[in-house]
């Protein structure tokens, strides 16, 4: 079954071009808490604050999700 995740291709992106260093200065820019960005960055799953937050830290919308089907996410873990 596909799933829809946050593409870190395009969270490590923002980080280059914002020049960000850590998770926690990731997330003071963001406006949530360190813990919060680790959960989702961990997970990949979809929370609208962070990924709001990462377009307005210059991530591409068409980029900034990614389409994996069952077969993917067992192969990664």
């Amino acid at each position: 079954m596909p799933k829809v995740l946050i593409s870190l291709d395009e969270v490590d992106r923002v980080r280059r071009i914002n020049h960000i260093t850590s998770n926690a200065e990731l997330a003071d820019k963001i406006g949530v808490h360190r813990n919060t960005l680790r959960k989702y960055l961990k997970s990949r799953e979809l929370d609208n604050e962070v990924i709001n937050g990462l377009v307005r830290l210059g991530a591409k919308a068409s980029k900034i999700l990614v389409v994996v089907d069952g077969t993917e996410l067992v192969a990664a873990a």
